[in-house]
């Protein structure tokens, strides 16, 4: 408050009784001419009169404004959320309705964009307004941010099966011009099932620096019990894999309804949920929870990651969270003193570890209360210099009207009596019902709050805003608007030219911003003055040449703003390179291979590309585009013709030199070289103590001399010869494996190498076939008996028996009527329940069957 306006409240009860004096005097013009004084001095600069609390006229007209979705009668529209854009405009999401004439009004995602004077945006949609329908059910957008490059995120939930009613998390990004965004999800939208086939409402949303979208709300995981549901989002809206499982976190408080309603994010990237949990027979608490960056619980805060708190016994509803630069958390909603009859709008404030700050009301708890009957829901915004207000709707006993409510409180958590007189204020629009549900700080400090007003005129529920100051004596605030370069790309060694842009004209003295790089090859000064008077100012960027691509980001500061650009550092045009001369194999030349080509070396040659064609011009290379970082290459198996070859240069730049004129030349034969192409065994399966056939074979028939191929074998039970020729002339050559008596089934692995290529064949090696018994135990439940097939086994619950099977036969156990068992010993089942258990019978056995 200025101090004429001090004077004025002091005189004013002076003046009152001065009056009733003179008034029968006829002095009332002289003391009239001091007040008009005192109110000229009071109003000289135009907006001294304005107090924190008061609605903004330079808003609507009156401070409120009010947008119908839908024109026609019984239709219906409201906010849920809302987002302002550093140039003072201001987006809300919700949902709309058009008239119905039933109980099930089909709802849609519904966004509106508002000019700082809250006219609507004709540039956002066409008319300012939008309305989505997801998937022809229900559509609730209860979330919504606005993207550094303009674009819009509404979030919130959508009836994806209308059969079964379930619903399911919903993102839709739009373009700056209110067109959906088809680069994101599928054609802009992306839905999100948690658990599969289970209802869950996305109701929070928090915009990460890489882009990365991290949205909460709450999930049905057995169709009964809601829990903390989390869900992170790549930039392209597909789900995040680094985060929880497949993108997905969900976290229990008591097992009964937990539920967030507002995000956080830290700068060290953990992640803040708050909402309620419900720990069953007794109240609703506010309930917080931290995750580090990769979705886990962190255990540094509160009991493992969690923290819950009463306020008086009745039922808590956290519906907003606040982080702060010192560490601390503070959460706002409603709390409901037990026998009172009345919410109430109720804050709590953390440390960073999850304990109640003491130093914040009584305990690190405060509440206010309202005359109204009711109190729905608190959302709440902090100002810079620690205050928070806090925003609601509630039910007006006597008139039975809902109205905006709205309650400061200082940074001691006590209500500010500086706002509105005592820290409270209430609002009507059509004087029926009004309701609030987001609320908002704009960058000048003013206060955005958002809902619904019904107007009994029209019978149409409208979207509706209403702004508030928020200090006494408001001047016009100066922001940083915008950071821009021109051009944002340049070959290094050049300059770019940098513009801020401020929200107003620069007072006098001028507005002082301060300027940063991050890269080595830009510099920028320190700072730069925008004049007294003008909205901008330039400045230079220097860069230095550099030979490959790269990015300098450019920050600009005040007041706390921080706005940056990306400036692109190209490297300098290079030189084409010049054509190479070729140097080997000599025109006309018959060289042996492999071929051993070289040329000369070419200045800002950084890799040469070679072709070779049977024909002169090359048209159509067998070898082509083969790229090396030298002037030769040696290349072999090429057909023994006549060939001809060429060679190009390539810069740094990726720009391609002329090809040098094309030579001929004939390779020689290349020598044919049998290698191992395979070794086989038959028959693949003996009785241990016969014998089997092995051969190898080659790709080619052997040479003068023959070929000796080596052999091995990995089983005991079985040898093969140390090696095995193949004759000359001839490609394959056989070997006899030679096996023993084995009690069990064998698997050896023969192996033949030759030149360092190895190929490897199978030999299973049998018993001899004899009887073997099994032993088959049965316990648990009555009047069953276990049987076996083939037929051998049908024993009782309660007893034991044994049969006789042939080696290796496949045994299957079963329980008479269709029960099941767990199975263990021969024949297991790993502790589960299974109808029953088949298993190959290779020596005596034994198991037990316990029947569920």
């Amino acid at each position: 408050m200025n101090p004429a306006q001090v004077i004025i409240n002091k005189l004013i009860p002076v003046i009152s009784a001065f009056n009733k004096w003179v008034s029968p005097r006829r002095f009332c013009t002289p003391i009239a001419a001091i007040l008009l004084l005192l109110f000229a001095i009071t109003t000289s600069s135009g907006t001294v009169l304005a107090a924190a609390g008061d609605l903004d006229p330079s808003f609507g007209g009156d401070g409120k404004v009010t947008t119908a979705i839908f024109s026609a009668a019984q239709s219906s529209a409201t906010i849920y959320a809302i987002a302002t854009r550093p140039d003072g405009k201001i987006v809300v999401a919700g949902s709309a309705s058009p008239p119905t004439f039933n109980d099930s009004p089909a709802f849609d995602f519904s966004l509106a964009r508002y000019n700082s004077d809250g006219s609507l945006d004709t540039t956002f949609s066409g008319d300012g307004k939008l309305t989505t329908d997801i998937a022809g059910g229900q559509d609730y957008a209860y979330a919504v941010v606005v993207q550094a490059d303009g674009k819009i995120l509404a979030a919130g939930s959508s009836n994806i099966n209308a059969a079964n009613s379930l619903n399911h998390f919903t993102l839709v990004r739009y373009n700056a011009n209110g067109s959906l965004d088809t680069s994101f999800g599928n054609g802009g939208i992306v839905t999100t099932d948690i658990p599969s086939n289970n209802n869950s409402e996305l109701l929070s949303l928090a915009l990460q620096a890489d882009g990365k979208i991290v949205a909460g709300g709450r999930a049905h995981n057995d169709g009964v019990t809601n829990r903390f549901a989390l869900a992170r989002y790549n930039v392209n809206g597909s789900l995040d894999s680094t985060f929880g499982v497949s993108g997905i976190v969900t976290t229990v408080f008591y097992g009964f309804d937990d539920s967030i309603s507002a995000l956080g994010l830290q700068a060290d990237g953990k992640i803040v949920a708050a909402g309620q949990a419900y720990p069953g027979g007794a109240n609703t608490q506010f309930a917080l929870a931290r995750y580090n960056i990769d979705g886990s619980l962190d255990a540094s805060f509160g009991a493992g990651g969690m923290v819950t708190t009463d306020f008086y016994g009745g039922n808590d509803f956290c519906r907003s969270v606040k982080l702060f630069a010192d560490g601390k958390i503070l959460a706002a909603g409603s709390a409901y003193p037990q026998g009172s009859g009345t919410d109430q709008v109720a804050l709590a404030r953390y440390n960073a570890d999850g304990s109640l700050d003491a130093s914040f009301g009584i305990g690190g708890k405060t509440s206010a209360e309202f005359s109204s009957a009711f109190v729905r829901r608190w959302s709440a915004a902090a100002q810079t210099d620690g205050k928070v207000i806090a925003t609601s709707w509630g039910v007006d006993s006597l008139s039975g009207f809902d109205h905006f409510l709205l309650a400061r409180f200082d940074a001691t958590g006590n209500l500010d009596s500086t706002f509105s007189s005592d820290g409270k204020l209430t609002t009507t629009f059509f004087g029926s019902q009004n309701q609030a549900f987001a609320i908002a700080i704009q960058l000048d400090g003013k206060v955005v709050a958002a809902g619904s007003a019904f107007d009994t005129n029209t019978s149409i529920s409208q979207f509706a805003l209403a702004r508030y100051e928020t200090s006494d004596n408001p001047v016009p605030s100066v922001m940083l608007l915008s950071l821009s370069l021109n051009p944002n790309s340049v070959v290094g060694g050049n300059s770019s030219i940098g513009t801020v842009t401020l929200s107003a004209a620069a007072p006098a003295g001028g507005v002082v911003v301060s300027l940063s790089d991050n890269s080595a090859l830009s510099s920028v000064p320190t700072t730069v003055t925008v004049p007294a008077g003008s909205t901008s100012a330039d400045f230079t960027v220097n860069t230095s040449a550099t030979t490959t691509s790269a990015t300098a980001t450019i920050s600009a500061t005040f007041s706390g703003v921080t706005r940056a650009a990306t400036l692109t550092l190209n490297p300098a045009a290079l030189p084409t390179p010049a054509a190479p001369a070729l140097v080997f194999p000599a025109a006309t030349a018959t060289v042996a291979q492999p071929v051993a080509f070289d040329w000369s070396d070419v200045p800002n040659a950084v890799s040469y590309e070679i072709q070779i064609d049977n024909t002169s011009t090359i048209a159509a290379p067998f070898i082509t585009s083969q790229a090396v970082n030298i002037s030769q290459v040696t290349i072999g198996s090429l057909p023994s013709q006549r060939l001809w070859w060429r060679v190009r240069a390539q810069n740094a730049a990726g720009v391609f030199g002329l090809f040098s004129a094309a030579r001929r030349f004939t390779p020689q034969a290349a020598p044919t070289t049998a290698t191992l192409s395979a070794v086989t065994v038959n028959p693949t399966s003996v009785t241990g103590g016969a014998t089997a056939q092995g051969t190898v074979t080659l790709t080619s028939a052997a040479p003068t001399g023959g070929v000796v191929v080596s052999l091995s074998i990995n089983a005991t039970s079985a040898t093969v010869p140390a090696n095995v020729t193949v004759p000359a002339g001839a490609s394959s050559a056989g070997f006899t494996v030679t096996t023993s008596a084995v009690t069990a089934s064998t698997t050896a692995t023969i192996s033949a190498a030759l030149a360092g290529v190895t190929r490897t064949a199978v030999l299973t090696i049998n018993p001899i076939a004899t009887g073997m018994n099994l032993t088959v135990t049965a316990s648990g439940r009555t009047g069953v008996q276990v049987l076996s097939n083939p037929a051998g086994i049908n024993v009782a619950v309660g007893s034991t028996q044994s049969a006789s099977f042939a080696s290796n036969s496949v045994v299957t156990l079963s329980v008479s009527n269709n029960r099941d068992a767990i199975w263990s010993g021969a024949c297991s089942s790993g502790g589960n329940k299974a109808r029953s258990c088949t298993f190959t019978i290779t020596g005596n056995a034994s198991l037990t069957a316990n029947v569920q």
